[in-house]
């Protein structure tokens, strides 16, 4: 007889909030965006409690930075995959543009605050988050969502 061991990992429970790509274009807008990329006519996100669970789990474990093979469009596209594949939130995008670094890849997700559907950056190499209003350095100009 054998013993077998499976480890069973649960993920948190999360609220979810839905909107229409219509009601996503209008609140992307006011970025100026020079290109944006909505791949979905539905789209899921959580509030910002939530965020942070989600972001804690799936940030977790990234592999380590490897100029050119790894790098911050990688991490950004790592973040949004395993966003999507873990918790079904379509709403943590790849965005390409300015950082405190220079051109640079991230992200930018959608969080309910206070009833309200608010826009923020992720930086998913060292799990900072800033609103877009925030003088942070960030700015996107291409985001794709989806």
């Amino acid at each position: 007889m054998s013993k077998f061991t499976t480890k069973v990992e649960h993920l948190p429970s999360i609220t979810e909030f839905e909107m229409t790509i219509s009601q996503l274009r209008s609140i992307l807008q006011p970025l100026g965006l020079r290109e944006l990329h909505l791949w979905d006519s539905r789209y899921w996100y959580t509030s910002h409690e939530d965020w942070g669970k989600v972001f804690d789990r799936v940030l977790t474990g990234m592999p380590l930075y490897t100029s050119e093979r790894f790098d911050c469009e990688n991490f950004a596209m790592l973040a949004s995959a395993r966003t999507s594949e873990l918790f079904k939130l379509n709403t943590c995008g790849i965005a390409i543009g300015q950082s405190p670094w220079g051109y640079h890849g991230f992200c930018l997700f959608l969080s309910r605050v206070a009833d309200e559907a608010k826009l923020f950056y992720l930086e998913p190499q060292n799990s900072m988050v800033y609103g877009i209003e925030e003088n942070s350095g960030y700015r996107a100009e291409i985001l794709i969502m989806g």
